[in-house]
């Protein structure tokens, strides 16, 4: 669905992402974990077409797309939940998904806006209330049920844990699996919540410094011990270790 290859990205003169190649197979959950400023927002950023893509190849289904306009990417299948300022805080639940739904024709979102109330049940009893008032986790599902208005072929997920519960964050999580096994969707995520994340994540990636230290199966990273230790914060045998880096980010985009 998504092939990455040599990727050379950042802002103006500041280069962030080096040789980077990664993929997202169609229908399934790609993780992409590592340390505060491993360079993992300006991926997601490279992909969306707002840093700045220096060399390299981004393919959709096969079709070069660096460069391409974000709102081009949009109708293309591409729909992106960014980690802050995912939702219009002012406006009710029911005016979001309507906004999210520009794309198509009053009645088909109305149509879709209906289908993401079953899947989101929670968003019901808030349909009328703005955005703002909502809890974290609740502006979450509703910042994911925004992405799914446009139909997406691939979701971008930019970590969807930031400032939740941990108890919270596992929900989300529930339902990030939950748009792979029910709905067929590709996701490509990067998380702070790394045990859980390549819990439920298919393939993984392991990011330093902007470039990709480990590549291969999720379950798989987490019995690499040496790796889990020094990057992502887990010390083999250690259950508090293990839970430590469970704790969402609170810290900002990189």
């Amino acid at each position: 669905m998504l092939k990455i290859t040599n990727l050379n990205s950042g802002y103006g003169k500041l280069q962030v992402l080096y040789d980077l190649s990664i993929e997202a197979p169609g229908k399934g959950i790609t993780v992409v974990v590592g340390p505060n400023g491993a360079g993992k927002t300006t991926l997601m950023s490279s992909i969306m077409g707002i840093a700045k893509v220096i060399s390299g190849e981004i393919l959709f289904e096969d079709v070069p797309i660096e460069g391409d306009l974000t709102h081009n990417l949009a109708k293309k299948g591409i729909s992106y939940v960014p980690q802050m300022g995912n939702v219009f805080a002012e406006l009710a639940v029911s005016d979001n998904l309507n906004m999210a739904g520009y794309l198509m024709t009053k009645e088909e979102s109305k149509i879709k806006a209906e289908q993401m109330l079953e899947i989101f049940p929670v968003l019901k009893k808030f349909y009328a209330r703005s955005a703002g008032t909502l809890s974290g986790g609740e502006r979450r599902m509703l910042a994911i049920a925004m992405g799914l208005m446009k139909n997406p072929k691939l979701m971008l997920l930019d970590e969807l844990s930031t400032d939740l519960a941990p108890i919270i964050a596992e929900k989300v999580m529930k339902e990030v699996a939950r748009m792979r096994d029910e709905l067929g969707i590709t996701i490509l995520m990067v998380e702070q919540m790394a045990k859980r994340a390549l819990e439920i994540g298919d393939t993984a990636y392991l990011m330093v410094s902007g470039e990709v230290r480990y590549a291969g199966k999720a379950d798989d990273l987490l019995h690499e011990p040496e790796l889990c230790s020094m990057y992502l914060g887990i010390k083999a045998g250690s259950e508090d270790a293990i839970a430590e880096i469970e704790k969402p980010s609170t810290e900002g985009s990189e």
